[in-house]
């Protein structure tokens, strides 16, 4: 009879064995927390925005957009959420959110006069984008620019703009903190920091802000295809978290971590996520209201708020002057020496100066005329 009550026993245990999740390096933690609540998402957001941010790797169509849908709405009660979108993905997928569309003639060369003048771009209407940072706290920033270029200027400009509000706020508070987080998000990252444009001067003040962003209470949430494709000097300073992987895209880095944690990354699921050794599924999207743009209402509070001089000023600077004509002895120079229609390349220079100039004069108090018109879009 003992014998019998033995054998049970040990088919028993054997059962309840077979029940156990499974475990990672022989260990009883239960490394699969697909189940977990909104509060353990939670706390792996806020992990992210206490320790500098999180970079999320996978292939396409993995979810990495639905994810950092999911901890942007997470961190919008508990930060201030800027998102720079070129995709169009944000302004049709993500939750009502106020919307600053920047179009290409924003964003325009300038002319370097001295030496010490090194970004090669100006944003004309700037004063209205300081004036929405200070007006609202989440904003959209839709960009429609494809030039990399502009894409990596703008957001340097915004970022360096804050990180510099957030270091004054720390000399006023008692205990020398910023007075909140800020979170960045930018999916697609390789399109605005690759490895090229992170090595060139004009981003050597972006770089010194996101390696003393943690300090300043500012985090960094962003996404690429691959690990190589984004600029090392930044991500090195993140979390990472990792999604599926092909075999051709695995990198030293990453099969290090595969050892580690005991993971074949190429073999996860979709929307399936590794984060510090843990693996999670994103939780299901539900878009809760749309966008919605502030270009035009951002520009009327702008123009209530100024004096009776400046707007007047600013409407005088909109009245397009008169190209200067050439004179008599100029036309008589071009009559004789290029006939047939022909132009003086000469003059062909001055004109494309002139035309310069009159667009760098058209802008009031930092405010271009263009943008207090009509947004078609």
């Amino acid at each position: 009879m003992s014998g019998r009550t033995s054998n049970w026993k040990t088919l028993k245990a054997l059962w309840n064995l077979s029940k156990l999740p499974l475990t990672n390096n022989g260990s009883n933690k239960e490394v699969n927390i697909n189940s977990s609540s909104e509060s353990e998402f939670s706390a792996i957001c806020e992990h992210g925005l206490k320790t500098g941010g999180i970079h999320l790797v996978s292939v396409k169509g993995h979810g990495k957009t639905r994810l950092l849908f999911g901890m942007a709405r997470s961190l919008r009660q508990k930060a201030r959420v800027l998102i720079f979108d070129g995709s169009l993905a944000w302004l049709y997928g993500f939750d009502r959110i106020p919307t600053i569309t920047i179009k290409e003639r924003d964003i325009v060369a300038k002319k370097t006069e001295t030496i010490d003048e090194i970004e090669r771009y100006k944003i004309k209407n700037w004063e209205l984008v300081k004036f929405a940072l200070h007006n609202y706290k989440d904003i959209l920033f839709r960009l429609k620019t494809r030039k990399p270029s502009k894409r990596g200027f703008f957001i340097r400009q915004v970022v360096n703009y804050l990180d510099a509000i957030q270091r004054k706020s720390r000399e006023k508070t008692g205990d020398n903190e910023a007075k909140g987080y800020i979170a960045y998000f930018v999916e697609e990252a390789q399109n605005a920091f690759n490895s090229r444009s992170t090595t060139r001067l004009e981003a050597e003040e972006f770089l010194t802000v996101f390696n003393e962003g943690r300090n300043q209470k500012e985090a960094f949430f962003t996404a690429s295809q691959r690990l190589n494709d984004f600029s090392k000097t930044i991500r090195t300073k993140q979390t990472y978290c990792i999604g599926k992987i092909p075999e051709e895209d695995k990198t030293p880095p990453i099969r290090r971590l595969q050892k580690k944690y005991g993971i074949d990354f190429s073999k996860l699921e979709s929307r399936n996520w590794c984060f510090e050794g843990k693996t999670f599924e994103s939780p299901n999207w539900k878009q809760n209201g749309k966008p919605y743009q502030i270009n035009k209402q951002n520009k009327q509070e702008f123009i209530k708020q100024l004096t009776p001089s400046q707007e007047s000023e600013l409407w005088r600077k909109s009245i397009p002057k008169p190209k200067k004509k050439p004179s008599l002895w100029q036309r008589f120079k071009n009559w004789v020496l290029f006939p047939m229609g022909q132009i003086d390349p000469k003059n062909l220079e001055n004109n494309q100066d002139q035309e310069e100039d009159e667009t760098e004069e058209d802008t009031a108090f930092g405010v271009p005329i263009d943008m207090l018109e009509e947004d078609e879009d």
